[in-house]
């Protein structure tokens, strides 16, 4: 098994890993809020206004308890026996498709969770490779394109052992934790890239469309993480405004791969005008989360000064 421990005298962590640990019931709270958050909630509304206040620690405590429930289940047995299976049939029993959403959600959230609270806001080289090698493999078999899906599950079939995941174990045992404005900074910076897309383009193509989703995605596994950490009617309701998007995103990419994987749209050239629906919930949210996340750095940049 992984050793959780290898790595917690690392002088270039600043937190100590040992220090946090989270009950079963924290952690199976997190993942029922992994899996409906892409629940759709048409009526949800915003806040009045963005709060920021979260102390460093928190924010750890967000990254820790996801790097927990990834811990639990990296190792998963059953995953490596659907990963042999894999290699020969695209047949996956109800049951078995259930512990490989498992898997492949829990490696997202830790994706997220590096996104949102590490100071470099971007997911670790090979925690972000195997992930992204998940996606697609569950993009082919929920399609039946065994051309996909072989070669991808040899890969992994491969890897998933012990002396096969090490540098994937370094990766997740070197975080550096941001501070408050970092964590602002970082999401208003990828929010204005999306207000940016929706305000100047008529239209976007499929592989834009999926970069606007993971931000959206990561955005509400956050404020998800946030919801079980520290409940609060305020953090309910921006996780449900934001999984609605995620939700509503998520349909309609399932429906650009399917054109894609059937050749009938390039999923990097052609262009298509964006569901009113969706554009029309991100530039609320965009607008807003930009606006309050200006006036919070106008007073750090006070703060600052004096």
């Amino acid at each position: 098994m992984i050793n959780l421990n290898s790595f917690i005298k690392s002088k270039s962590n600043i937190a100590q890993f040992g220090k946090y640990h989270f009950s079963d019931q924290e952690c199976d709270q997190l993942f029922e809020m992994i899996l409906v958050d892409d629940e759709i909630h048409l009526t949800s509304t915003l806040p009045d206004q963005f709060v920021f206040d979260y102390t460093q620690d928190q924010l750890i405590k967000g990254f820790m308890i996801s790097r927990q429930i990834w811990y639990n289940i990296v190792m998963n047995y059953q995953f490596i026996k659907i990963l042999h299976s894999l290699r020969y049939s695209c047949d996956l029993t109800k049951d078995e498709k259930a512990v490989y959403k498992k898997v492949r959600a829990k490696f997202k959230h830790l994706c997220y969770a590096y996104r949102a609270f590490d100071k470099r806001h971007r997911r670790p080289y090979w925690l972000g490779k195997i992930t992204g090698v998940l996606g697609k493999l569950q993009d082919g078999f929920k399609n039946k394109k065994i051309w996909i899906v072989k070669p991808r599950a040899f890969i992994l079939d491969h890897i998933w052992n012990n002396h096969g995941l090490f540098l994937l174990e370094q990766e997740a045992n070197c975080f550096f934790p941001c501070d408050l404005v970092s964590f602002v900074r970082s999401f208003h910076n990828k929010l204005e890239m999306i207000k940016y897309k929706i305000g100047r383009q008529e239209t976007i193509t499929a592989h834009e469309f999926h970069s606007l989703r993971k931000t959206i995605s990561m955005i509400s596994a956050t404020y998800g993480t946030f919801d079980v950490l520290f409940p609060s009617a305020y953090h309910h309701q921006i996780f449900q405004y934001l999984s609605t998007i995620n939700g509503l995103m998520g349909d309609y990419h399932d429906e650009l791969v399917e054109k894609k994987l059937n050749k009938i749209q390039n999923y990097y050239f052609d262009q298509f005008v964006m569901p009113e629906e969706i554009k029309t919930r991100l530039k609320t949210f965009t607008d807003r989360f930009i606006k309050d996340s200006n006036d919070f750095n106008m007073v750090q940049n006070k703060f600052i000064k004096l």
